[in-house]
């Protein structure tokens, strides 16, 4: 229920094929039950896909977990269930070992990692059953037909190279100033909240919901002051609904449509952090009185 829309919309595909898709649910911090899990596994099961980061709100799910469970399962059953994880936020905040995480199949956008935007990868454990979806030719070993896009595979790989280098040193930088905003957030603004896990959690991802406003206004105001947030996930925002991730999570409604996500780099300074203290709490009462003004009209 908290997948990204690739995977989502991936599923529901999968339906109108004619399989039989079990969502799992999450508890509030946005983790998936492993207890929740083990009980939808079933005879039929062919594969299970769990997100390793979630885009909105930053949280990390158990995947080692995740795969040893589902191999205990096959093997007692004698089953063949594939595993795969949608990894695109991972990238230069977590370590990406496929054996330590246990799955058959990883996905990766390569614009996430600071890559050329429209390529991608997809790792595959050998044996792994795969149909490729574009047919015509035999490119990358039979899974994607067509002339290979070389300049995007290059500028995939040394954008892979230079995200893996030093990635302790800067989760724990950016690790800082997430901690440093979301404290200076909740002590400056009575009322808001940080979603998801604060713990296990991307470094670089916060997710905090306003008392009294709609996302939108307060994403315009800051834009106008030179800080680009997002609400919800930046790849859905141009429709109005409340997050699907916040509300799988349990958030009430007026809370998720409150939601604004920050998202930092390695490149963000505590004097960005600080500048962004101090110009945010009058943004909020800004948003909170257009939202005001909009119910009180609503009621005449």
């Amino acid at each position: 229920a908290i997948e990204h829309h690739a995977g989502l919309h991936a599923a529901q595909f999968l339906e109108e094929l004619g399989f039989d898709v079990t969502y799992l649910g999450c508890d509030g911090h946005g983790r998936v039950q492993l207890s929740e899990l083990e009980a939808a596994l079933r005879s039929d099961t062919v594969l299970v896909s769990v997100m390793l980061a979630n885009n909105e709100v930053g949280t990390v799910q158990p995947i080692a977990d995740v795969s040893r469970l589902v191999r205990k399962y096959a093997h007692k059953h004698g089953q063949s269930i594939a595993i795969h994880t949608d990894a695109v936020q991972a990238p230069g905040w977590l370590p990406l070992d496929v054996d330590t995480l246990g799955v058959d199949a990883l996905s990766l956008s390569s614009h996430k990692l600071g890559g050329p935007k429209g390529t991608g990868v997809l790792y595959l454990r050998r044996a792994t059953p795969f149909r490729p979806l574009i047919h015509g030719g035999g490119q990358e070993m039979q899974k994607r037909a067509g002339t290979e896009n070389v300049a995007g595979i290059a500028g995939t790989a040394v954008a892979l190279e230079m995200a893996v280098r030093g990635i302790a040193e800067r989760s724990v930088y950016v690790r800082a100033l997430r901690e440093h905003l979301r404290e200076g957030i909740l002590a400056r603004i009575p009322g808001a909240v940080a979603n998801g896990c604060q713990e296990n959690c991307l470094p670089n991802n916060l997710n905090v919901s306003f008392p009294g406003i709609e996302s939108d206004t307060l994403v315009m105001l800051l834009d106008a002051e030179g800080i680009a947030v997002s609400s919800g996930s930046a790849c859905s925002n141009s429709t109005w609904e409340p997050s699907h991730v916040l509300m799988a999570m349990g958030v009430p409604i007026r809370r998720a449509v409150a939601s604004i996500r920050f998202s930092l780099g390695e490149s963000t300074t505590v004097e960005e952090i600080d500048a962004v203290l101090a110009l945010l709490p009058a943004q909020v009462e800004r948003a909170q009185s257009v939202a005001a003004a909009g119910a009180s009209q609503f009621e005449d």
